[in-house]
């Protein structure tokens, strides 16, 4: 009996330069799992259909995901985007088209994430290609490099997920907040990896993906045990700092905050945190994603909803010293209080 091979031809148009060609796909029922790692990544018994997830048009190097390839591309782009991939040729000719070695599954990346920027596609559909070009960095053994696609990945899936968290290229909102704090932890950034673990648990569709769940409580736990014996492996200053020495524009600081920079400050205490369900309405929710949006948009740099709300309690602990509102029954009396409290203080 032959044995029927792992490959076959398919064929493909190429939605920029209307070329036919083949390119070799995996049967499914030759795929073999062998361990998921924690980041997403599957190490497979056998062929890895993932090498072959992209296509590679072979006369103009358009490339993109299997699933993606076809699609029609808008008149306006077609035009710029040939031209500009004209201008950047392949340095020695390569055939996508048979069984790849892992330089070739690396080029093939490079090939569509370039053709990703050039397209400017959603954050959400270059992070994925950036997360995958990491793994093969990893099946290849070049840490380094590695290191700086998942970093670049981690910077493409905030940006996605502030823009809209419901989806978040291929991966739903709980999968891309587990991304997020998957990536922030392989960083040894633990607070952020922590925050994002939690929004993960809490998340109310969180029972609809028991294995991510199970995940996300396994990587909290190793998160919070690396905080504890290596607690200034992660500061500000480095926090979701681009790769490749990407240069970032600087915002100058206003008068007033150059005339409180001028003043000694306290150097932070570690203060322990617990857990506690909050439950808010939509309207908060909106205005809490809206600090953070704010936030993101100047800094380029993440503050969850959880950390705003910390830091607005702790503005009005300060603000109050000490004193505390009473004779409140509601919600809305409890506001009242506090703002003839806080308007006593002018």
């Amino acid at each position: 009996m032959v044995e029927v091979s792992a490959f076959f031809d398919k064929k493909f148009l190429c939605p920029l330069c209307q070329m036919t060609f083949t390119s070799l796909a995996v049967r499914s029922s030759k795929v073999y799992i062998g361990e998921r790692e924690s980041d997403f990544h599957v190490i497979y018994n056998g062929v890895n259909p993932t090498h072959y997830s992209i296509i590679v048009c072979p006369a103009c190097t358009y490339a993109a995901s299997n699933n993606l390839f076809a699609n029609p591309l808008p008149m306006n782009m077609i035009k710029g985007l040939s031209a500009a991939l004209l201008q950047m040729p392949l340095e020695k000719p390569v055939d996508f088209s048979k069984e790849r070695a892992l330089h070739t599954v690396l080029l093939s990346f490079k090939l569509a994430i370039r053709t990703a920027q050039l397209k400017k596609v959603p954050p959400g559909e270059l992070a994925g290609l950036l997360l995958a070009a990491g793994w093969i960095n990893r099946e290849i053994g070049d840490s380094e490099s590695e290191k700086n696609y998942l970093a670049e990945a981690l910077k493409f899936y905030l940006e996605a997920y502030q823009k809209s968290s419901k989806n978040v290229g291929n991966l739903s909102e709980v999968q891309a907040a587990y991304i997020i704090g998957e990536l922030y932890l392989r960083q040894n950034n633990f607070t952020e990896a922590i925050n994002w673990f939690n929004n993960t648990i809490f998340h109310p569709n969180i029972k609809k993906y028991p294995a991510i769940e199970k995940m996300a409580r396994d990587q909290w736990a190793l998160a919070r045990e690396k905080s504890k014996s290596w607690p200034d492996s992660f500061t500000a200053d480095n926090d979701n700092k681009p790769a490749n020495n990407v240069q970032t524009a600087t915002i100058p600081p206003s008068p007033a905050v150059e005339k409180a920079a001028a003043k000694p400050v306290p150097a932070p205490q570690r203060r322990n945190s617990m857990q506690m369900l909050v439950h808010l309405y939509p309207d908060q929710i909106e205005w809490l994603n809206k600090i953070v949006n704010c936030g993101y948009e100047s800094s380029k740099k993440i503050v969850g909803k959880e950390q705003v709300l910390r830091t607005i309690i702790d503005t009005l602990m300060e603000e109050l010293d000490g004193k505390l509102p009473t004779d409140f029954s509601s919600e809305k009396e409890l506001q009242l209080r506090l703002k003839s409290l806080l308007d006593s203080k002018d």
